[in-house]
Protein backbone atom coordinates (compact mmCIF):
# COMPACT_ATOMS: atom_id res chain seq x y z
CA UNK A 1 0.00 0.00 0.00
CA UNK A 2 1.09 3.61 -1.09
CA UNK A 3 1.77 5.84 1.90
CA UNK A 4 0.00 9.22 2.27
CA UNK A 5 0.17 12.47 4.19
CA UNK A 6 -2.97 11.31 6.67
CA UNK A 7 -1.93 7.77 6.85
CA UNK A 8 0.41 8.04 9.86
CA UNK A 9 2.78 5.13 10.15
CA UNK A 10 2.89 3.45 13.37
CA UNK A 11 5.76 3.64 14.87
CA UNK A 12 6.23 1.62 18.87
CA UNK A 13 8.11 0.63 21.06
CA UNK A 14 9.03 -2.48 18.74
CA UNK A 15 10.96 -0.51 16.53
CA UNK A 16 12.60 1.55 19.42
CA UNK A 17 14.12 -2.12 20.50
CA UNK A 18 15.18 -3.21 16.77
CA UNK A 19 16.79 0.35 16.61
CA UNK A 20 19.00 -0.73 19.31
CA UNK A 21 20.05 -3.56 18.38
CA UNK A 22 21.42 -2.28 15.07
CA UNK A 23 23.64 0.05 16.70
CA UNK A 24 26.76 0.12 18.77
CA UNK A 25 27.05 1.54 22.09
CA UNK A 26 29.81 2.98 24.82
CA UNK A 27 28.95 5.94 26.80
CA UNK A 28 26.53 7.26 29.50
CA UNK A 29 22.91 8.39 28.37
CA UNK A 30 21.71 11.56 27.91
CA UNK A 31 18.73 12.18 29.60
CA UNK A 32 16.65 14.54 31.18
CA UNK A 33 15.32 15.00 34.33
CA UNK A 34 12.30 13.48 33.26
CA UNK A 35 14.25 10.50 31.95
CA UNK A 36 13.50 11.37 28.47
CA UNK A 37 16.20 10.25 26.07
CA UNK A 38 17.15 13.67 24.23
CA UNK A 39 18.51 13.45 20.75
CA UNK A 40 20.24 16.95 19.46
CA UNK A 41 19.40 18.34 16.15
CA UNK A 42 20.13 21.14 14.08
CA UNK A 43 18.03 22.84 11.08
CA UNK A 44 18.14 25.82 8.62
CA UNK A 45 14.39 24.92 7.41
CA UNK A 46 12.92 27.74 9.84
CA UNK A 47 11.57 31.57 9.35
CA UNK A 48 10.23 31.83 5.75
CA UNK A 49 12.45 28.66 4.41
CA UNK A 50 10.39 27.01 2.01
CA UNK A 51 10.16 23.54 4.27
CA UNK A 52 10.23 25.50 7.17
CA UNK A 53 6.40 24.50 7.83
CA UNK A 54 7.04 21.24 7.10
CA UNK A 55 10.22 21.03 9.05
CA UNK A 56 7.51 21.89 12.54
CA UNK A 57 5.12 19.64 11.39
CA UNK A 58 7.60 16.27 11.66
CA UNK A 59 9.45 17.31 14.74
CA UNK A 60 6.55 18.34 16.07
CA UNK A 61 4.75 14.98 15.65
CA UNK A 62 7.79 12.94 16.53
CA UNK A 63 7.83 14.10 19.98
CA UNK A 64 4.22 14.04 20.47
CA UNK A 65 4.43 10.11 19.52
CA UNK A 66 7.11 9.76 21.34
CA UNK A 67 6.47 11.61 24.98
CA UNK A 68 8.06 10.22 27.42
CA UNK A 69 10.99 8.28 25.59
CA UNK A 70 12.13 10.53 23.44
CA UNK A 71 12.42 14.40 23.03
CA UNK A 72 14.26 15.84 19.97
CA UNK A 73 15.64 18.80 21.24
CA UNK A 74 15.95 20.99 18.06
CA UNK A 75 18.78 24.32 17.30
CA UNK A 76 17.14 26.60 14.42
CA UNK A 77 20.03 28.46 12.45
CA UNK A 78 18.91 31.24 10.44
CA UNK A 79 20.57 30.29 6.74
CA UNK A 80 22.03 27.61 4.81
CA UNK A 81 25.65 29.74 5.84
CA UNK A 82 24.98 30.17 9.46
CA UNK A 83 24.32 26.05 9.16
CA UNK A 84 27.24 24.83 7.32
CA UNK A 85 29.15 26.89 8.96
CA UNK A 86 28.68 26.34 12.71
CA UNK A 87 28.33 22.39 11.71
CA UNK A 88 32.18 22.42 10.79
CA UNK A 89 33.34 24.19 13.42
CA UNK A 90 31.48 21.65 15.56
CA UNK A 91 32.89 18.74 13.69
CA UNK A 92 36.69 19.80 14.59
CA UNK A 93 35.74 18.89 18.03
CA UNK A 94 33.58 15.90 17.58
CA UNK A 95 30.51 17.61 19.23
CA UNK A 96 28.45 17.73 15.60
CA UNK A 97 24.13 17.16 16.95
CA UNK A 98 23.08 13.65 16.65
CA UNK A 99 21.21 14.50 13.61
CA UNK A 100 21.89 16.74 10.95
CA UNK A 101 21.60 17.69 6.96
CA UNK A 102 25.15 16.64 5.45
CA UNK A 103 25.56 19.03 3.02
CA UNK A 104 28.60 21.05 1.69
CA UNK A 105 31.12 19.04 2.93
CA UNK A 106 29.26 18.43 6.51
CA UNK A 107 29.08 14.62 5.93
CA UNK A 108 32.99 13.87 5.21
CA UNK A 109 33.63 16.06 7.78
CA UNK A 110 31.23 13.65 10.50
CA UNK A 111 33.22 10.43 8.58
CA UNK A 112 36.55 11.87 9.04
CA UNK A 113 35.97 12.63 12.96
CA UNK A 114 34.57 9.53 13.55
CA UNK A 115 30.66 10.62 14.75
CA UNK A 116 29.00 9.56 11.26
CA UNK A 117 27.48 6.17 11.57
CA UNK A 118 27.48 3.52 8.71
CA UNK A 119 23.63 3.26 8.18
CA UNK A 120 23.51 -0.16 6.57
CA UNK A 121 23.47 -2.65 9.38
CA UNK A 122 20.19 -0.53 10.66
CA UNK A 123 18.32 -0.14 7.18
CA UNK A 124 19.00 -4.14 6.62
CA UNK A 125 17.66 -4.77 9.97
CA UNK A 126 14.36 -2.46 9.17
CA UNK A 127 12.76 -3.43 5.91
CA UNK A 128 9.70 -1.25 5.56
CA UNK A 129 11.74 1.82 6.15
CA UNK A 130 14.24 0.44 3.56
CA UNK A 131 11.60 0.14 1.06
CA UNK A 132 10.56 3.93 1.48
CA UNK A 133 14.37 4.94 1.10
CA UNK A 134 14.73 2.84 -1.74
CA UNK A 135 17.60 0.81 -3.53
CA UNK A 136 17.80 4.30 -5.74
CA UNK A 137 19.14 6.43 -3.11
CA UNK A 138 21.09 3.69 -1.11
CA UNK A 139 23.21 3.89 -3.93
CA UNK A 140 23.03 7.60 -4.45
CA UNK A 141 25.03 7.90 -1.57
CA UNK A 142 27.22 4.70 -0.73
CA UNK A 143 30.93 4.91 -0.55
CA UNK A 144 33.24 3.12 -2.93
CA UNK A 145 33.89 0.55 0.10
CA UNK A 146 29.65 0.18 0.63
CA UNK A 147 29.27 1.89 3.38
CA UNK A 148 26.60 4.56 3.54
CA UNK A 149 26.26 7.55 5.66
CA UNK A 150 23.49 9.38 5.05
CA UNK A 151 19.98 9.07 4.15
CA UNK A 152 18.89 11.20 1.03
CA UNK A 153 15.83 13.16 1.85
CA UNK A 154 13.96 14.17 -1.14
CA UNK A 155 14.42 13.22 -4.91
CA UNK A 156 14.82 16.28 -6.97
CA UNK A 157 13.93 17.22 -10.21
CA UNK A 158 14.91 21.03 -11.17
CA UNK A 159 14.04 23.18 -14.09
CA UNK A 160 13.20 26.73 -13.77
CA UNK A 161 9.87 28.83 -13.20
CA UNK A 162 9.26 31.83 -15.28
CA UNK A 163 6.15 34.65 -15.31
CA UNK A 164 3.89 34.06 -18.25
CA UNK A 165 2.48 37.65 -18.09
CA UNK A 166 5.77 38.91 -18.72
CA UNK A 167 6.86 36.14 -21.01
CA UNK A 168 3.71 37.62 -23.04
CA UNK A 169 4.39 41.09 -23.25
CA UNK A 170 8.11 40.47 -24.25
CA UNK A 171 6.98 38.35 -26.98
CA UNK A 172 8.44 35.01 -25.92
CA UNK A 173 7.93 31.25 -25.15
CA UNK A 174 10.47 29.07 -23.40
CA UNK A 175 13.47 28.87 -25.02
CA UNK A 176 14.91 25.28 -26.94
CA UNK A 177 18.39 26.53 -27.36
CA UNK A 178 21.01 28.36 -25.12
CA UNK A 179 21.41 30.53 -27.87
CA UNK A 180 17.47 31.62 -27.82
CA UNK A 181 17.66 31.67 -24.04
CA UNK A 182 20.44 34.86 -24.12
CA UNK A 183 17.73 36.26 -26.71
CA UNK A 184 14.94 35.78 -24.47
CA UNK A 185 16.79 37.82 -21.89
CA UNK A 186 17.39 40.72 -23.91
CA UNK A 187 13.66 40.73 -25.29
CA UNK A 188 12.82 40.80 -21.49
CA UNK A 189 14.73 43.55 -20.85
CA UNK A 190 13.71 45.54 -23.75
CA UNK A 191 10.24 44.90 -22.42
CA UNK A 192 11.13 46.71 -18.95
CA UNK A 193 11.73 43.14 -16.90
CA UNK A 194 14.86 42.01 -14.89
CA UNK A 195 15.23 38.55 -16.72
CA UNK A 196 17.09 36.97 -14.14
CA UNK A 197 16.62 36.01 -10.44
CA UNK A 198 20.37 35.45 -10.19
CA UNK A 199 22.78 35.19 -6.47
CA UNK A 200 26.78 35.34 -5.48
CA UNK A 201 26.32 34.80 -2.03
CA UNK A 202 26.06 31.50 0.27
CA UNK A 203 26.17 28.60 -2.42
CA UNK A 204 25.41 30.63 -5.08
CA UNK A 205 22.41 28.99 -5.63
CA UNK A 206 20.15 29.93 -8.61
CA UNK A 207 22.89 31.19 -10.53
CA UNK A 208 24.47 27.76 -9.98
CA UNK A 209 21.75 25.74 -11.53
CA UNK A 210 21.76 27.69 -14.77
CA UNK A 211 25.50 27.26 -14.89
CA UNK A 212 24.89 23.37 -14.10
CA UNK A 213 21.95 23.24 -16.81
CA UNK A 214 24.42 24.47 -19.22
CA UNK A 215 27.21 22.41 -18.60
CA UNK A 216 25.07 19.45 -18.59
CA UNK A 217 23.16 20.02 -21.68
CA UNK A 218 26.89 19.94 -23.41
CA UNK A 219 26.95 17.09 -25.25
CA UNK A 220 28.42 14.05 -23.25
CA UNK A 221 31.35 15.47 -22.27
CA UNK A 222 29.54 18.04 -20.43
CA UNK A 223 27.04 15.93 -19.52
CA UNK A 224 29.59 13.38 -18.06
CA UNK A 225 30.83 16.23 -16.04
CA UNK A 226 27.65 17.39 -14.79
CA UNK A 227 27.31 13.81 -13.54
CA UNK A 228 30.71 13.53 -11.63
CA UNK A 229 31.20 13.31 -8.06
CA UNK A 230 33.92 15.50 -7.00
CA UNK A 231 35.70 16.62 -10.89
CA UNK A 232 39.19 16.40 -10.91
CA UNK A 233 39.36 19.91 -12.77
CA UNK A 234 37.05 23.03 -13.75
CA UNK A 235 39.40 24.41 -16.14
CA UNK A 236 36.74 22.65 -19.43
CA UNK A 237 35.89 24.69 -22.29
CA UNK A 238 32.18 23.86 -21.12
CA UNK A 239 32.65 25.21 -17.74
CA UNK A 240 34.64 28.45 -19.51
CA UNK A 241 31.99 28.81 -21.78
CA UNK A 242 29.06 28.28 -18.64
CA UNK A 243 30.81 31.00 -16.65
CA UNK A 244 31.16 33.15 -19.98
CA UNK A 245 27.22 33.11 -20.43
CA UNK A 246 26.70 33.60 -16.56
CA UNK A 247 29.03 36.90 -17.04
CA UNK A 248 26.90 38.48 -18.88
CA UNK A 249 23.62 37.44 -17.28
CA UNK A 250 25.19 39.03 -14.27
CA UNK A 251 26.29 41.93 -15.80
CA UNK A 252 23.02 42.55 -18.16
CA UNK A 253 20.09 40.41 -17.18
CA UNK A 254 19.08 40.15 -13.56
CA UNK A 255 18.65 42.41 -10.49
CA UNK A 256 20.90 45.32 -9.30
CA UNK A 257 21.47 43.51 -5.75
CA UNK A 258 22.30 40.03 -7.28
CA UNK A 259 25.87 40.59 -6.58
CA UNK A 260 26.51 39.47 -2.90
CA UNK A 261 22.81 38.52 -2.93
CA UNK A 262 21.81 35.08 -0.92
CA UNK A 263 18.49 32.97 -1.47
CA UNK A 264 15.88 34.63 0.43
CA UNK A 265 17.12 37.97 -2.15
CA UNK A 266 16.74 35.91 -5.13
CA UNK A 267 13.44 34.41 -4.54
CA UNK A 268 11.69 37.37 -2.96
CA UNK A 269 12.63 39.37 -6.13
CA UNK A 270 11.29 36.11 -8.20
CA UNK A 271 8.09 36.27 -6.10
CA UNK A 272 7.48 39.90 -5.76
CA UNK A 273 7.65 40.21 -9.85
CA UNK A 274 11.04 42.00 -10.06
CA UNK A 275 12.05 38.87 -12.20
CA UNK A 276 11.11 36.73 -15.03
CA UNK A 277 12.85 33.90 -14.03
CA UNK A 278 14.28 31.79 -11.31
CA UNK A 279 15.97 28.80 -11.54
CA UNK A 280 15.00 26.65 -8.39
CA UNK A 281 13.12 23.01 -7.50
CA UNK A 282 9.51 21.99 -7.06
CA UNK A 283 9.66 23.32 -2.81
CA UNK A 284 9.11 26.79 -4.09
CA UNK A 285 6.02 26.16 -5.26
CA UNK A 286 3.91 26.48 -2.17
CA UNK A 287 5.42 30.06 -1.70
CA UNK A 288 3.83 31.32 -5.02
CA UNK A 289 -0.11 30.56 -3.60
CA UNK A 290 1.45 32.46 -0.53
CA UNK A 291 0.32 35.93 -0.06
CA UNK A 292 2.38 36.82 2.69
CA UNK A 293 5.10 35.78 0.44
CA UNK A 294 4.36 36.34 -3.11
CA UNK A 295 2.09 39.17 -5.18
CA UNK A 296 -1.12 38.63 -4.93
CA UNK A 297 -2.17 35.81 -7.43
CA UNK A 298 0.98 35.22 -8.25
CA UNK A 299 -0.04 31.13 -8.65
CA UNK A 300 -1.88 31.44 -11.76
CA UNK A 301 0.92 33.85 -13.44
CA UNK A 302 3.71 30.93 -12.94
CA UNK A 303 4.81 28.36 -15.92
CA UNK A 304 7.59 25.64 -15.18
CA UNK A 305 10.00 24.75 -17.98
CA UNK A 306 13.16 22.50 -19.00
CA UNK A 307 16.41 24.42 -19.49
CA UNK A 308 17.73 24.58 -23.07
CA UNK A 309 18.08 21.29 -24.51
CA UNK A 310 15.91 19.70 -22.76
CA UNK A 311 18.11 19.87 -19.73
CA UNK A 312 16.99 18.58 -16.33
CA UNK A 313 17.98 18.78 -12.95
CA UNK A 314 17.74 15.22 -11.50
CA UNK A 315 19.19 13.67 -8.20
CA UNK A 316 19.02 12.81 -5.07
CA UNK A 317 19.78 14.96 -1.90
CA UNK A 318 22.66 14.00 0.48
CA UNK A 319 20.36 14.04 2.68
CA UNK A 320 20.79 13.34 7.00
CA UNK A 321 23.72 11.92 9.03
CA UNK A 322 23.91 10.50 12.31
CA UNK A 323 26.52 11.54 14.64
CA UNK A 324 26.28 9.00 17.64
CA UNK A 325 29.64 6.51 17.33
CA UNK A 326 30.56 6.34 20.83
CA UNK A 327 27.35 7.26 23.09
CA UNK A 328 25.52 4.74 24.73
CA UNK A 329 23.16 1.86 23.04
CA UNK A 330 20.09 3.99 24.13
CA UNK A 331 21.27 7.24 22.90
CA UNK A 332 22.20 5.48 19.38
CA UNK A 333 18.86 3.96 19.35
CA UNK A 334 17.08 7.31 20.27
CA UNK A 335 18.41 9.06 17.29
CA UNK A 336 18.12 6.16 14.68
CA UNK A 337 14.61 6.24 15.85
CA UNK A 338 14.17 9.84 14.54
CA UNK A 339 16.33 9.54 11.90
CA UNK A 340 14.03 7.10 10.43
CA UNK A 341 10.90 8.63 11.10
CA UNK A 342 12.65 11.78 9.51
CA UNK A 343 13.46 9.80 6.39
CA UNK A 344 10.27 7.81 6.59
CA UNK A 345 7.16 7.37 4.70
CA UNK A 346 4.82 9.86 6.60
CA UNK A 347 7.58 12.66 6.92
CA UNK A 348 8.70 12.32 2.93
CA UNK A 349 4.68 12.45 2.20
CA UNK A 350 4.20 16.05 4.75
CA UNK A 351 7.02 17.51 2.99
CA UNK A 352 5.21 16.91 -0.50
CA UNK A 353 2.18 18.22 0.46
CA UNK A 354 3.50 21.71 2.80
CA UNK A 355 6.84 22.04 0.38
CA UNK A 356 6.71 20.30 -2.53
CA UNK A 357 9.65 17.94 -2.25
CA UNK A 358 9.13 14.71 -4.14
CA UNK A 359 9.28 11.32 -2.12
CA UNK A 360 12.51 9.12 -2.75
CA UNK A 361 10.29 6.41 -4.03
CA UNK A 362 6.90 5.58 -5.69
CA UNK A 363 5.30 3.98 -2.65
CA UNK A 364 4.50 7.60 -1.43
CA UNK A 365 2.29 8.11 -3.44
CA UNK A 366 1.90 11.19 -6.00
CA UNK A 367 -1.79 11.20 -6.20
CA UNK A 368 -4.20 12.79 -9.07
CA UNK A 369 -6.13 14.83 -6.62
CA UNK A 370 -2.38 16.68 -5.43
CA UNK A 371 -1.59 16.94 -8.76
CA UNK A 372 -4.85 18.75 -9.80
CA UNK A 373 -4.31 20.68 -6.75
CA UNK A 374 -0.30 21.67 -7.71
CA UNK A 375 -0.51 21.87 -11.35
CA UNK A 376 3.06 23.33 -11.70
CA UNK A 377 4.54 20.13 -10.12
CA UNK A 378 1.99 18.06 -12.55
CA UNK A 379 3.41 20.05 -15.53
CA UNK A 380 6.94 19.55 -14.34
CA UNK A 381 6.63 15.79 -13.93
CA UNK A 382 5.58 15.47 -17.32
CA UNK A 383 8.11 17.59 -18.90
CA UNK A 384 10.45 15.69 -17.42
CA UNK A 385 9.81 12.36 -18.88
CA UNK A 386 10.79 14.49 -21.92
CA UNK A 387 14.76 15.51 -20.45
CA UNK A 388 17.49 15.02 -23.35
CA UNK A 389 19.90 15.48 -20.82
CA UNK A 390 19.94 14.40 -16.70
CA UNK A 391 22.45 16.04 -14.45
CA UNK A 392 23.49 17.06 -11.32
CA UNK A 393 24.23 19.98 -9.62
CA UNK A 394 27.43 21.87 -8.67
CA UNK A 395 26.20 21.45 -4.41
CA UNK A 396 25.98 17.76 -4.75
CA UNK A 397 29.26 17.03 -7.28
CA UNK A 398 31.45 19.92 -6.00
CA UNK A 399 33.43 19.53 -2.84
CA UNK A 400 32.77 22.53 -0.28
CA UNK A 401 35.40 24.65 -1.10
CA UNK A 402 34.80 24.63 -4.47
CA UNK A 403 31.73 25.58 -3.44
CA UNK A 404 32.52 28.36 -1.49
CA UNK A 405 34.75 29.46 -4.30
CA UNK A 406 32.42 30.46 -6.21
CA UNK A 407 30.81 32.99 -3.99
CA UNK A 408 34.48 34.66 -3.27
CA UNK A 409 35.21 34.65 -7.66
CA UNK A 410 31.58 35.71 -8.97
CA UNK A 411 31.77 39.33 -8.09
CA UNK A 412 35.34 39.22 -9.69
CA UNK A 413 33.81 37.91 -12.57
CA UNK A 414 31.09 40.33 -12.84
CA UNK A 415 33.18 43.39 -12.24
CA UNK A 416 35.64 42.19 -14.75
CA UNK A 417 38.65 41.56 -12.41
CA UNK A 418 39.05 37.77 -13.52
CA UNK A 419 38.15 36.57 -16.99
CA UNK A 420 36.27 33.21 -17.00
CA UNK A 421 39.07 31.34 -17.84
CA UNK A 422 41.18 32.61 -14.68
CA UNK A 423 37.71 31.67 -12.74
CA UNK A 424 37.66 27.93 -13.75
CA UNK A 425 41.18 27.84 -13.08
CA UNK A 426 40.46 29.07 -9.53
CA UNK A 427 38.01 26.58 -8.98
CA UNK A 428 40.31 23.62 -9.78
CA UNK A 429 42.81 25.47 -7.13
CA UNK A 430 40.22 25.12 -4.65
CA UNK A 431 39.85 21.25 -5.13
CA UNK A 432 42.97 21.24 -2.81
CA UNK A 433 41.52 22.92 -0.25
CA UNK A 434 38.80 20.04 1.04
CA UNK A 435 41.51 18.63 2.71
Amino acid sequence: MKATVKKVLTIGAALLMCATAAVAGGKKDAKANDGVIEVSYATFMVGTHASAEAEKIVIDEFNKQYAGKIRVVVEELPSDDAFVDKMKILATSKSLPDVIIGKNGIRELAIKNGQAVDLIPALKADAEWAKYVGEAAMEYNMTDDGKLYSISNQRQVVGYFYNKDMFKKAGITPAKTWKEFMSNNEKLKAAGFAPLSLMTGENAWTTNLLLAAYIGSQGKEGNDFMNTTYPETYSTTAMVEGLTMLQECLQKYTTSDAVGAIYANAANNFLQENTAIIANGPWMCPDFSDDSKAAAGLADRIGVALYPEDGLISQFEVGYILNTNGKSEAEQAAALEFLKFKTGAWAQAVFLDKAGVLPLTEHVEISDAYKAENPLMADLLELAGGAKYRFENIDNTAYASVVDEFAVRYPELVYGQITPKEMADALTRAIANHK
